[in-house]
């Protein structure tokens, strides 16, 4: 168990360095400033969800997606992971790999539990795989509703929720719209996601679900008229 937390660790620290290499691409889908708070939701609400294996694989998927150049899509061959995945780590056998049916069987599991999703037929480069973040996971999602819930009682120690009912509302809203923003359209998490009002609380507007989307903080910020086509973003 402690060489697996010890790999865990070292493909943490390979995405640490990716991220402070500052490497960019012209379709970047995540921000750097994003894959922090997303490091940290993984770490939460998806790594409790996982075996050793389909963590060590999961963590290897994204540092060579999301984590490289932000783009959720990469193309790999079973036979690549086999090698790639495992090296330097649990096995000790000569050639360091893992057998191709336990391959086939991490990503099923990774699949069933919505980490990735294949989005092609396999060709001589290997199959196309999205990586999911926790946002967009079902289970993840479910998971962290009743982690929050387990832990209120330790986020407010002292003086109790100050604003009741209003950490379901988000949660329930940011579930409705499926982490996206509705201005923009970019995909957020837990973390990076905001509420805004259609129609603005000066003009008469409630905090009902029906009067609030989810938005990201730049769309959130935005105060020229109509941003959501029914009222002020802001």
């Amino acid at each position: 168990m402690n060489e697996r937390l010890e790999k865990i660790r070292q493909l943490l620290t390979e995405v640490e360095v990716e991220m402070s290499s500052g490497s960019s691409s012209s379709d970047r889908d995540f921000s750097a400033l994003e894959l922090p708070l997303i490091i940290q939701e993984i770490v939460d609400d998806l790594q409790p969800l996982l075996t050793p294996y389909d963590a060590a694989f999961y963590w290897f998927l994204f540092r060579h997606s999301i984590a490289r150049d932000g783009s959720p899509h990469l193309r790999v061959s079973h036979r690549d992971l086999s090698r790639e995945v495992v090296r330097s780590s649990y096995s000790q056998a000569a050639e360091n790999t893992i057998s191709m049916s336990k391959v086939q069987e991490t990503l099923r599991a990774l699949e069933s539990v919505g980490a990735i999703r294949k989005e092609g037929e396999p060709n001589r480069d290997g199959t196309l795989y999205r990586v999911l973040i926790p946002g967009e996971i079902e289970a993840c999602r479910r998971f962290r509703a009743e982690r929050l819930t387990s832990e209120q009682e330790l986020m407010f120690p002292l003086d109790g929720d100050p604003n009741p009912g209003k950490r379901e509302t988000r949660v329930k809203v940011f579930e409705r719209d499926g982490y996206l923003c509705r201005c923009c359209g970019r995909q957020l998490t837990g973390l990076t996601a905001t509420l805004d009002h259609l129609i603005p609380i000066a003009d008469g507007g409630d905090e009902s679900m029906a009067n609030l989307v989810t938005a990201c903080i730049e769309c959130n910020s935005r105060r020229s008229y109509g941003i959501f086509g029914n009222g002020v973003a802001h």
